[in-house]
């Protein structure tokens, strides 16, 4: 299945979304461990759960509100839990329980009026490439998130959607699952791990580039998640694509950010970011009779900087790249002051500056589509970029970028070229 069919099947009313609570699959994955009825999905003995039971308790226990009850104790007599299921239920005694709504502490079954099953996918042949990436199972879950639209997981009937670094734990029908499945095998497959994709970063002061290689390029429709943002995109052959790059390289407003760190491997998420030193307004005064000055400053602050997303997968047949993609951005526009009078004992007409600053920021996520024999360019459209203007890192790129910034706008063409490394 597609991912555009997933959301076909949502649109369409065939299934409905994903869990209420988010939050409780952390809770469901402890009971996982313990449990010995839940088993997995495929290879080397692992398969579909044929069921969704995790205990064989009857119905939840109902606490009242500002009860001191807690689930049942070890029974160890030193107090330590002698297994996880015990270790769980150690933690449980320190919750107290909220104040005015009624509880339980059991779940002894999970709700399956659709059809939901659990499925549980061994991800560490993906994950075992990056031993030094903190979270490396959040690329596939932020795949299925995209596809799926966040909002899904918010709404009934109850499922869950969750990863640990070994295991990626879905709980919903099978028409989800055989998406889940799908996305899953397109990360892990082993014949693909030798691909990867030339991705680079160009900035632009003026967004007329087009003028000049219009002729080479072929509308592409890319789906947008996110407010502001005028994102579009092309298809080209590789041949004129080399065109289209010679002719933005004589501009006198080119700059090309990632010159050094261009080519991603065929499903692994790479990022591209940098940021300024830490912004200080004084937005506000007053009188400290502590501090020599007879007032103290009420400091904000703001972090400027960018940072760029992409994420390529081959399609299952290897005929067709999709890629996501952010941008994330936040930096300072202008900053306004006017005189406040703060008045001290040895200074009673005293005049201080308050500052605010104009903040712009954009934060949008996006996916394309396209043949991989061809080569695909993505606008972002005009969005506001900071840089250090003072750095070693990247040597000239860093400068020339510098130079556009310390022009009077903020908003620069952000473009991504995105082909198939030879």
């Amino acid at each position: 299945m597609s991912p555009l069919c997933l959301r076909e099947i949502i649109d369409c009313g065939k299934i409905v979304s994903f869990s209420r609570l988010l939050g409780i699959a952390v809770c469901f994955c402890g009971l996982i461990t313990a449990g010995d009825s839940v088993t997995y999905a495929q290879d080397d003995g692992w398969n579909v759960a044929d069921s969704n039971q995790i205990s064989e308790d009857a119905g939840a226990t109902w606490n009242e509100a500002g009860s001191d009850e807690t689930s049942p104790s070890s029974d160890s007599a030193s107090g330590v839990p002698s297994s996880k299921a015990e270790e769980s239920s150690s933690d449980s005694q320190a919750f107290t329980g909220p104040s005015t709504t009624r509880y339980s502490l059991e779940l002894s079954r999970l709700p399956d009026e659709n059809g939901q099953f659990w499925v549980v996918y061994d991800i560490t042949p993906y994950t075992d490439r990056f031993p030094n990436v903190s979270s490396p199972q959040d690329s596939i879950v932020d795949w299925i998130l995209f596809d799926s639209g966040e909002g899904f997981w918010r709404k009934e009937p109850f499922s869950v959607l969750s990863a640990t670094r070994e295991r990626l734990y879905v709980y919903h029908s099978s028409s989800v699952q055989r998406y889940v499945s799908n996305v899953v095998d397109r990360f892990i497959e082993p014949d693909k791990r030798g691909i990867n994709y030339s991705i680079k970063i160009v900035v632009l002061q003026s967004p007329d580039w087009r003028s000049k290689v219009f002729q080479y390029l072929t509308p592409l429709n890319s789906t947008i998640v996110g407010n502001g943002a005028d994102v579009q995109s092309w298809l080209a052959e590789r041949s004129d694509m080399n065109k289209v790059v010679a002719e933005l390289a004589k501009r006198t407003d080119y700059v090309l950010l990632n010159t050094g760190k261009n080519i991603v491997p065929n499903g692994e998420t790479f990022g591209w970011a940098a940021a300024q030193p830490r912004k200080t307004f004084n937005r506000d005064y007053r009188a400290d009779s502590t501090n020599s000055a007879g007032y103290s400053a009420d400091v904000s602050s703001v972090d400027e900087g960018f940072r760029i997303e992409a994420t390529p997968l081959l399609s299952t047949t290897g005929e067709t790249l999709e890629m996501t993609f952010r941008y994330r951005s936040t930096t300072v526009e202008k900053t306004r002051s006017f005189s406040m009078r703060v008045p001290t004992a040895t200074s009673p007409r005293q005049q201080l500056n308050v500052e605010k600053p104009s903040i712009v920021s954009c934060d949008f996520r996006g996916k394309i589509s396209a043949p991989r024999s061809k080569s695909a360019i993505v606008d972002l459209g005009l969005v506001p970029l900071a840089l250090p203007k003072n750095s070693e890192q990247g040597g000239g790129v860093i400068e020339s970028v510098s130079g556009l910034i310390s022009q009077k706008t903020v908003f620069y063409n952000v473009l991504m070229i995105v082909e198939e490394s030879e």
